[in-house]
């Protein structure tokens, strides 16, 4: 059995949604190549096919329900309202200043909102709990990739993995000879949150 900190994921190799050019609640572009089950929720990989960097992620997970084709808008178009409204609220209820019909309202939207925006990690957080060495990994924000050397430098919680050790790919270390002198090989160790695993598909 599970624990709660990573849930049951079932690769849907059958979902309809494999192979189709979309585009992602924040209007990124790209093409899902794999569909979970996680924990009930479908939660689909993404592949860009502009090329990695700072700017453009390689590879990522969205919830379906965020996701639009050309010819279907998403099945949940009111999530970029909801999560602004949830961010509106933040601020009067971590003052204390919230009144009760406020602080339940921050509460609703916190539920509605993290279902869907926490697909992505609770995706990851399964897919790290079975990552071995050799595996690959992509650097969210950085258009970097690197190889786990070390899938536990640390002690898990649960099995939950906070950190990976990973080799950076040669060519950001010549790129940067900064991480090179700050980490001798190209290895360091990695928080899994910043990270996704590639799959084999980037």
């Amino acid at each position: 059995m599970r624990n709660s900190l990573i849930p049951t994921v079932t690769d849907l190799d059958d979902a309809s949604w494999l192979g189709k050019n979309v585009t992602d609640h924040l209007g990124r572009p790209g093409t899902v190549r794999r569909v979970y089950d996680v924990a009930g929720e479908h939660v689909a990989i993404l592949t860009s096919e502009l090329p990695a960097s700072e700017d453009t992620d390689a590879i990522w997970g969205e919830h379906v329900a965020l996701l639009a084709t050309d010819s279907d808008a998403p099945a949940f178009p009111d999530f970029p309202a909801r999560r602004n409204q949830l961010v509106a609220l933040e601020r009067t209820v971590f003052t204390g200043d919230a009144t009760e019909d406020e602080a339940r309202r921050y509460r609703d939207l916190a539920d509605i909102v993290g279902r869907y925006q926490g697909a992505e990690g609770r995706l990851c957080r399964a897919l790290f709990s079975t990552a071995h060495p050799g595996d690959r990994v992509y650097l969210t924000g950085k258009g970097m990739f690197a190889t786990i050397v070390d899938p536990d430098p640390e002690p898990s919680i649960d099995g939950l993995r906070l950190y990976v050790r990973a080799r950076l790919d040669e060519i950001h270390l010549r790129k940067d000879p900064h991480l090179l002198r700050a980490h001798p090989g190209g290895v360091l160790d990695l928080s899994t949150l910043l990270l996704f695993p590639t799959l084999g598909l980037v």
